[in-house]
């Protein structure tokens, strides 16, 4: 559970690059993103992406567009599965 706090935590730190304004980041707020797709939410730490799944699997997970490319291709090696509610479902 730290760990995918910690992931958040660096996906909204990262994503920011600095002081918003406050009506840009309202709307980062209410624009949300439909996680149902299994999306790659990014690189999260130097050898590390963070990508959304579902438990157990479905088969929209196993598709390369729903998928970390950088880890798909080898560039970087761990990874780590939140569900579409920010769960964490492993980290390898």
């Amino acid at each position: 559970m730290r760990l995918a706090l910690l992931i958040v935590t660096l996906l909204l730190v990262a994503g920011c690059g600095g002081a918003a304004e406050e009506n840009e980041r309202d709307r980062a707020i209410a624009e949300g993103r439909d996680l149902a797709d299994g999306p790659c939410l990014g690189v999260v730490l130097e050898n590390w992406v963070a990508d959304v799944a579902h438990d157990p699997r479905e088969e929209v997970d196993d598709r390369p567009e729903n998928q970390c490319e950088a880890y798909r291709n080898g560039h970087l090696e761990h990874f780590v599965e939140v569900s579409p509610q920010g769960i964490l479902i492993r980290a390898e």
